[in-house]
């Protein structure tokens, strides 16, 4: 790997660090619906339909005040995966402050379609009367 490939590397790592700091004193800071800007969800505007996505932001504040319930409440999916993605970052982070390049991992294609159907389930599944949390 060459010394310019390695120092953008670094600098990427750093800069999605910082963000994500940046990032989550905002959201430790101001309520999403309450208070702070925080943009509503298009599909749910455009539809009535709650998405996939919908309730991260009060799931992560809620996340951020050391409050699981109420974050997995607020999305069971995003409280699920979040652990996955920071493992995805750390694994990004640590090869980049290395040096070395990102081992590749192949993940089998039926395990990319389980969690679409998760996914689609969920997004279903949260839009009927059968969910267990409010919408």
């Amino acid at each position: 790997m060459r010394f310019d490939e390695i120092v953008n590397k670094r600098l990427t790592a750093l800069l999605i660090w910082i963000s994500i700091a940046i990032g989550a004193t905002y959201l430790f800071i101001f309520e999403p619906g309450k208070t702070g800007f925080f943009p509503v969800c298009p599909f749910r505007t455009l539809t009535g339909f709650t998405c996939p996505g919908c309730g991260s932001t009060r799931g992560l504040h809620r996340l951020l005040h050391g409050d699981i319930v109420s974050a997995f409440e607020f999305n069971p999916l995003m409280v699920l995966l979040l652990p996955f993605l920071l493992y995805a970052l750390v694994r990004y982070t640590a090869a980049a402050v290395r040096g070395r390049p990102l081992q590749k991992h192949y993940v089998d294609a039926k395990y990319i379609w389980m969690l679409f159907a998760v996914v689609m389930s969920f997004w279903i599944f949260r839009n009927t009367r059968f969910y267990p949390f409010p919408i």
